[in-house]
């Protein structure tokens, strides 16, 4: 847990140096809010009532604000929220109801074309988990642990201040509460991307 909070500190803290850095040198070139929805799918020592193994039985909501320094590099700050039921596998003893991470990324474009750019991006946060625990599940309780993500996607531009984004990013921590393993959270997503203050050339 004191790995978690000074985690979390800062990520308060980054974004809070980088802005006025930003500033005076006379940048960002833009400033995004984006908004994404996608099928939200777990690989790990988990299973779901419905059929098992868990593939994509739930969705993700993620948005966040990116902020683009240079014409190729960008940091972002992003949340994302699932209601992801499962079963720890061993012991089954833990019944997960859903899911947030908090997330600071870095991203890189690969490429500046007006009108198609797309980007890789990785970044580190944390992942909460709340659900239910003990051998009748009555016992509310909450998990929250270093997350790790990286992915790809790309932005389509049709006008100057407005995208559609294609993403695929790999959420990957502990498993929670009995931490049997690791757990990967892959979300492919699409959404909708509002530029603000964005340079001509971008």
């Amino acid at each position: 847990m004191k790995k978690l909070n000074t985690t979390a500190i800062l990520l308060l803290i980054v974004p809070l140096f980088v802005c006025p850095w930003a500033c005076a040198q006379k940048i960002p070139m833009g400033f995004d809010v984006f908004g994404e929805f996608g099928p939200s799918c777990l690989e790990g020592n988990v299973h779901s009532g419905a059929s098992g193994q868990v593939k994509c039985e739930a969705g993700r909501f993620f948005g966040g604000m990116r902020l683009r320094l240079t014409r190729h590099d960008a940091v972002e700050a992003s949340y994302s929220w699932s209601p992801h039921v499962f079963d720890e596998a061993y012991p089954l003893q833990y019944e997960n109801a859903r899911l947030s991470s908090h997330s600071i990324n870095y991203v890189r474009y690969l490429s500046t074309d007006p009108h198609v750019q797309p980007f890789v991006t990785g970044g580190v946060g944390w992942q909460s988990f709340r659900g239910s625990a003990g051998l009748d599940k009555l016992l509310t309780t909450n998990d929250s642990q270093l997350a790790w993500n990286f992915g790809a996607g790309i932005d389509v531009i049709p006008q100057r201040n407005i995208a559609l984004r294609f993403e695929f990013r790999d959420y990957t921590t502990g498993m929670p509460h009995y931490n049997t393993g690791s757990l990967h959270n892959i979300v492919p997503s699409l959404g909708i991307v509002f530029r603000f203050n964005r340079n001509r050339k971008l």
